[in-house]
Order: structure tokens, then sequence, then C-alpha cells
């Protein structure tokens, strides 16, 4: 991943560029393959453009920077194009659905900036329409392993206690309707207890099933904190764990969706339709 560290006394000689922004991680494998995976995707689609990123997560920045990594957030890495000439600019969010983060640290700063620039404009997240659903679900499947009779596919999502996985219903649920009409023996629940499908779902589902043997996936574009830990650990409250408990194995893939190639693309096409928008 490319760092932000731009000096005001640098000029740019391109007019144009593009801005990923993610939530961001702390996890060098994560940043490097799952955000990097997708940086790397839509950094080709536009090579005419300069290339930047940026984070959301104030804490992330602050725990990396700790560590001598300092990945700017979207309104500093704004601020700094502006100064140095650029006039186009592109922002692509990495983030999965249109929720607080895309809301509050996206949306908003691109308002804030928006008369500060040419030409300003913005992808959308990974889900943001109902048609979005099955389209993912079938760029999901490309990573599955071929299963053999007995085996399942456990997909743990964030989820959120506010109201975000309601949009369209549930975002959840409608993924997991996508898989369904797939024929796929996938599960899909949500760390978060207070949202739903939480892991209690999850387990009265596959006590309903024949599985012998699940594989675990995080279906977040990062393998962080939650799929080394609440995903795929030896704790006693891990997933992992109480799958295991009720007499099922289980094989953990601690790959973020952000490597998956076909997850990729579909962030380079959000792009693509972005950029083809005319600023008004």
């Amino acid at each position: 991943m490319k760092k932000s560290c731009l000096r005001s006394s640098t000029v740019a000689k391109n007019t144009k560029a593009v801005i990923v922004v993610s939530f961001g991680t702390t996890f060098d494998e994560a940043r490097i393959k799952d955000i990097g995976g997708i940086e790397n995707a839509i950094k080709i689609a536009f090579a005419n453009r300069d290339f930047f990123s940026s984070n959301t997560s104030r804490i992330v920045m602050k725990r990396n920077a700790e560590k001598g990594l300092h990945i700017k957030d979207l309104a500093t890495t704004l601020a700094d194009l502006k100064e140095l000439g650029y006039t186009d600019i592109l922002v692509q969010p990495t983030h999965i659905l249109h929720g607080e983060e895309y809301e509050k640290k996206v949306l908003e700063t691109i308002t804030k900036f928006k008369n500060e620039f040419n030409r300003l404009v913005v992808g959308t997240p990974l889900i943001a329409n109902k048609e979005d659903f099955s389209i993912v679900a079938a760029a999901l499947a490309t990573q599955f392993p071929l299963l053999q009779a007995g085996e399942g596919i456990i997909l743990m999502g964030h989820g959120s206690p506010r109201d975000n996985n309601k949009s369209f219903g549930n975002t959840y649920n409608s993924l997991q309707k996508s898989f369904d009409a797939m024929g796929l023996p996938v599960i899909v629940g949500t760390v978060e207890e207070d949202d739903s499908p939480n892991i209690d779902t999850v387990l009265k589902v596959l006590a309903m099933r024949n599985y012998k043997t699940v594989h675990m996936y995080p279906l977040m574009i990062v393998a962080g904190d939650h799929a080394h830990n609440d995903m795929y650990s030896n704790d006693e409250d891990s997933w992992k764990t109480k799958i295991e408990k009720i007499g099922l194995k289980t094989s953990g893939h601690i790959v973020g969706i952000g490597r998956n190639p076909a997850i990729q693309s579909l962030y380079v096409q959000h792009a693509i339709i972005a950029a083809s928008v005319k600023q008004t």
C-alpha cells in the first residue's frame, strides 16, 4: 500500500487523482493483501490518475502511526491534493455497506470539498442496491473450495447495532437468500451479537443441516481481529470453538474478501461508474 506522504513543495504534474478510502487495519498482511488487492486493481484500471489511499478509522490510523505507518484520513488527503493542484478527483471506498463509516466519514467529507475541485465524484460501497446481493454472492462463491458431501460454508459478517443492516430488509438475510437461490450450502452470520443473524442463529441452522465439516470465512474486506479471534481462534467464545462443540469439524480461511479478484472487479466497476458521472 502506498503511504500518503505529501509535501506542499511538490506540484502535481497530473491534474487527475484517484483515492481509495478504507476503514483500515492494523494487520500488515491484511493491509497488503486485502485492502492492497482492491487498491492495486483500481490503480491498474485508472492508470491515467495518480493514486492515493486513506483510512476512515482514527483508531487504526493512530495505531499504525505508532508503528511508523502514516496513512491520512480522507479530509487531509483531499486538502493535500487541492494544495498540489489536482482538479479532478475520484474517490472509491472499500466499505461493504452504506453504513455509518461511509455516510459520516466519506459522503460528509465529499460534501465539504465539493467546491474545492473542478470535479469530485465518489463510488458506492460493495452493496449499494438490491441487485448487488446476487452479484456479490456470485463473486464470493469464486473463493470457495470444491465442496465434498457433508461440507458447508460459514461466512462471518460484521453486522451493526445500528440500523445499517436493515437496508433493503436485512443485508445478511438478503445475501443468505442469494446463496440459497444459487443452491450453495452457505450460512451467513454476524459477529455483532445485537445484530442478526448472530452466532446463536448460525448454530440453530447448523443443527438442521447435515454438515460434517464447515469452511469458515470472514465476510469482511480484511482478515483482521474479528477473523483471527472472534471467528477462528481457540478462545472459548469463538465461532470455531462453539461450532466444534456441537460436533462439527472446521476449516479456517483467514483471508479478507479484498483479495478476491471477483470482488476487486466489482469495486473497479463501481469506480468506473462514478468516474463517468458528470459533476453537477
